[in-house]
Formats: C-alpha cells, sequence, structure tokens
C-alpha cells in the first residue's frame, strides 16, 4: 500500500509523540472480529504514514480488556493519565464501549468505536470526544428488517445476547418491523458465550415465525448458527439472519452451516482497487480477509492520524473538529462523513453467504454483494436523534 502521504514536523504534539491505544476482546467471543486483526489494522495504518508524523514518532498499545467494563476502564486511565495516550480505538464490546466513552470525555482524549454495536454511542451516550466508525445497531438493524420484510419475511422470531448490543438490535429491529407491517411472534435472551441454544431454537420454531433473527455476534452467533441447521432451520423452512456479523462469521462457519445467510456489512474486501488492496496487505499479515471491525480500525487510525498531520497537533476537540470537516475514503470506505452526534456515516451492503457448490474465484470469495445501503438510509437520522451534541 502506497506510504505517499503528506506529512510535516508538529510542534504541538504532547510528549513529542502520538500514541495509539487498541483496547479490544484478544481471546473473547469478538476476538475473530476485532482482537488481533484490530492491532493489525491499527499496524496498517500506521505503516501508511512510516511510523511517524513529521520527525514525531506514533506508537501503538494494545489490551484485552477481557469484555469487562471496569477492566477496560482502569486500563484506559492507565493509558491516559500514565502513559499518554492520544487516541483509544476498537473497544469490541457495547458495554464496555460505553464505560470507556465517559472516561474518555473527562480525560479529553479521542476514542473511535469499530467493534462495538449499540447505538447509545451517538445516541443518548454520545460525547463531543467519541465517534462511531464502523457500524451499529440502528444501521444493521434498521436496513436488514427493510430488506427482509421487502422480499416476505412477516413472523420474526429473536434470539437476542442478553447485552446493551444485543438489546438495541431487538429494539431497533422490532420498530422496523412494525412500521413494514411485520409481526414478532417472540424474543428469547441468552448470556454471552452460552454453549446451548437448542431451548431457544425449539421455541423458535414452536412460534410459527418465518425469520429467525441471531441477535448475537462472535462465536455466540457460530454456535447459535450450527445447531439451528441441526434443528433442519435451513433453506424456505426459517430465514435465519444475521444482522450483527461479518465475513468473519461466514468464514468460522463454512459454507455448508453458512449458505443461503443474510447480513449487514460495513465492508465488502472486492468492492473496489482500494479494499482489495487494504485485504491484500491485511492478508500478508494474518492470512484472512479482514472483518468489517478490523478494516474499521484500518480507516479510523489511518483519518487520525491524518488530521493529527494536517494540524501539527493533537489536541483533542482540535482533531474532533477536523474529523468532522474530513471526507473519508480509503480501504474501508469510499465516501464517508462524520457527523455532529459522532456517526461516521458510509454506506453499509446486504450481504448473502454463498453455498459450498457456487463458483468462487477465490477462498475468500465466500459472499455475494446483493444490495448498497446508502449512508442516509442505513443510519439513523439527526432529526430523530437523542444527542445533546445534536440539540
Amino acid at each position: 500500500m502506497s506510504t505517499a502521504l503528506a506529512t510535516t514536523a508538529s510542534a504541538d504534539i504532547s510528549g513529542n509523540v502520538v500514541k495509539i491505544g487498541v483496547l479490544t476482546d484478544m481471546s473473547g467471543p469478538f476476538s475473530h472480529q476485532t482482537g488481533p486483526g484490530s492491532v493489525t489494522g491499527a499496524e496498517l495504518a500506521i505503516t501508511e504514514f512510516g511510523g511517524k508524523i513529521g520527525d514525531v514518532p506514533v506508537e501503538l498499545v494494545y489490551a484485552d480488556h477481557q469484555n469487562k467494563p471496569d477492566v477496560a476502564v482502569n486500563l484506559a486511565r492507565q493509558w491516559i493519565d500514565v502513559d499518554g495516550v492520544d487516541l483509544i480505538v476498537d473497544l469490541a464490546s457495547s458495554a464496555v464501549a460505553l464505560a470507556v466513552q465517559d472516561i474518555v470525555k473527562e480525560k479529553n482524549r479521542v476514542v473511535i468505536f469499530s467493534g462495538p454495536g449499540t447505538d447509545r454511542l451517538t445516541n443518548d451516550a454520545c460525547s463531543p470526544n467519541g465517534i462511531h466508525w464502523t457500524y451499529d445497531t440502528y444501521a444493521t438493524g434498521h436496513s436488514m428488517a427493510q430488506a427482509i420484510i421487502e422480499s416476505g419475511g412477516k413472523k420474526w422470531f429473536f434470539i437476542g445476547n442478553d447485552s446493551a448490543f444485543g438489546r438495541s438490535i431487538v429494539e431497533v429491529m422490532s420498530g422496523a418491523i412494525a412500521k413494514a407491517s411485520g409481526e414478532v411472534v417472540g424474543e428469547v435472551w441468552h448470556p454471552t458465550g452460552a454453549n446451548d441454544y437448542s431451548s431457544f431454537i425449539m421455541q423458535a420454531q414452536a412460534s410459527g415465525a418465518d425469520v429467525l433473527v441471531l441477535a448475537n455476534s462472535g462465536t455466540d452467533f457460530v454456535r447459535a448458527v450450527k445447531q439451528a441447521r441441526e434443528f433442519g432451520i435451513e433453506g424456505d423452512t426459517m430465514r435465519l439472519v444475521g444482522p450483527a456479523i461479518s465475513m468473519a462469521d461466514i468464514l468460522a462457519l463454512g459454507p455448508e452451516d453458512a449458505q443461503g445467510l443474510h447480513y449487514i456489512d460495513a465492508f465488502y474486501w472486492n468492492l473496489n482497487d482500494k479494499t482489495r488492496q487494504l485485504t491484500e496487505d491485511f492478508r500478508e499479515k494474518r492470512n484472512v480477509v479482514p472483518a468489517q471491525a478490523q478494516a474499521g480500525v484500518y480507516s479510523a487510525v489511518r483519518s487520525y492520524l491524518s488530521a493529527v498531520d494536517e494540524l501539527r497537533a493533537d489536541d483533542a476537540q482540535a482533531v474532533m473538529e477536523k474529523l468532522r470537516h474530513t471526507d473519508i475514503s480509503d480501504g474501508f470506505t469510499p465516501s464517508g462523513k462524520v457527523r455532529a452526534d459522532g456517526r461516521m456515516v458510509h454506506d453499509m451492503y446486504l450481504m448473502r453467504a454463498k453455498g459450498p457448490e457456487a463458483t468462487k474465484t477465490s477462498e475468500w470469495d465466500v459472499v455475494d454483494l446483493v444490495a448498497t445501503v446508502s449512508g442516509e438510509n442505513a443510519y439513523r437520522p439527526l432529526a430523530e436523534s437523542g444527542c445533546a451534541l445534536v440539540k
């Protein structure tokens, strides 16, 4: 990937170093979507700048928050107060993200969320120091509900992760379903890391639903799909939908179990030359296509460094203001814009997993792009926002 990016000496950078921290799930249920791959995404962005802004070095640190908000808060405080971290990225978990958002605001640093899904980060819990970069539950839930109802799905059953993330998806999708004259016939909740989904699946089958939504992600989603297939949920018997997954989950499932799954993604590796180049660079390091959150971390770090470079300073509010007035175009998205509420608005993609017999151009060619949902149609309208920064 080209490193021909403009850099100039920056006299107003605190500590004479730009320090970025990837706070993520390194080994838990979200690690294959975020985790080590998010670290790789940040590394690729830093490499584009030659590891420095002018003569000032860019340093990267990372840590595993274990999906525990208290652990994440303590790490964030340590990074900011002692280690001088300027930007915290990823976060992976919605509960963790909401907790760290408050610390970053208090300390006046910058946080850019890539892995978390809850739309509260740019709604009632928005912050002048935070940007939600990659996706959120409103965009995935709203877009998915519209698309499936338009193709005939009328009765819906939810198996949801009992968390801020899962409940946000169900709330958003239920509202969209009601507006489109669909019907929610049931919902059940499971803890993160559940192993047995059989009772939930049987309730879904008994409900008469023709759409089963798995409002979870990571290993929870993969296990639930595999068990649903064992119970005969496939083809037209009941449509299986994953509103908060990525191609990493499709690869984890394998072509037989994944076949026909519809999902909404913020990143499609084969969209254009830039996405293909990012994917090639990522694969050289990890031998896998980047998941949406990992590609989002690359884009977030790259955009942050560009802002610091242009400002010749790393003051948090100056950087935030610069990002709100910058058009984002890179290997993650061809066109994005940061709104006043901290939402980075960009296109989303309705995808469908190919089956084992489908024609493939490579081992990564496992999904088809069904439709592009414009950012304006995907994300919550500002007029409906509960963010105090918009009022």
